[in-house]
């Protein structure tokens, strides 16, 4: 390994659909493992890979992925980097969403509501309904809440559902380093519940919220909003 050990928080700066938009995957490294935590959208891994490159890294190099929900913008990459060796890790509820036996939430909502969409919409929709089957992977290990990975300096399992059914965070013991994925925002200095619009259960996102607002983090990583230092 050629980085030194711990969190390094990777800014991604991605075009998507001819906009703009900025991500947050972590790499958590120990002596044995590079872990990437989440896999970017579809075709970006190239801006993954730029990032790593900071620290003498390279994409090559990552031995797992854990994934927080089935999102297209988190599954992204997870196919190529599996394929290049890295172990998939994902929540038992989400794997089916992740491997294609079931539709993902928010493009089932979509074909729900097919023949209503406005033409702006339907494109979105076509995109995702297309894209999403080029994506889909295998899960090697299902991830259930409370569970410790014992790599790294361990790695608990947190199941936040709200945004999707099994979104997860993860906590880095040695750290104290909470990963919200998506089940968490920065606004104004201030931890937020994701976007109302963007979510399967706001009550569920409201309690996954105050579940890791008790965990004592001394940092918590936000896949869309950064890095909060507490």
């Amino acid at each position: 390994m050629n980085a030194e050990t711990g969190i390094k928080v990777l800014k991604c700066d991605v075009s998507v659909g001819g906009q703009n938009n900025t991500i947050y995957p972590t790499l958590i490294i120990d002596k044995d493992e590079i872990v990437l935590v989440d896999a970017g959208y579809p075709g970006q891994l190239d801006v993954i890979e730029s990032e790593m490159h900071k620290y003498g890294l390279s994409a090559k190099q990552i031995t797992k992925v854990i994934i927080t929900h089935q999102d297209i913008d988190h599954i992204g990459c997870a196919k190529e980097i599996s394929n290049m060796g890295a172990r998939i890790y994902a929540h038992e509820i989400e794997t089916p969403y992740i491997q294609g036996e079931k539709t993902p939430v928010k493009l089932a909502k979509m074909e729900s509501i097919a023949n209503s969409l406005p033409p702006d919409r339907m494109g979105f929709y076509n995109m995702m309904k297309n894209t999403f089957p080029k994506l889909y992977v295998h899960v090697d290990e299902q991830l259930k809440d409370k569970q410790v990975l014992p790599f790294c300096g361990g790695i608990v399992v947190y199941h936040t559902p709200g945004h999707t059914p099994g979104h997860i965070a993860l906590w880095h013991k040695e750290s104290k380093t909470l990963i919200a994925g998506d089940a968490a925002n920065i606004s104004d200095g201030k931890l937020v519940n994701p976007n109302p619009m963007q979510s399967d259960n706001a009550e569920q996102s409201a309690a996954s919220l105050e579940r890791i607002k008790s965990l004592g983090a001394k940092m918590i990583i936000c896949y869309h909003s950064g890095l909060m230092t507490l």
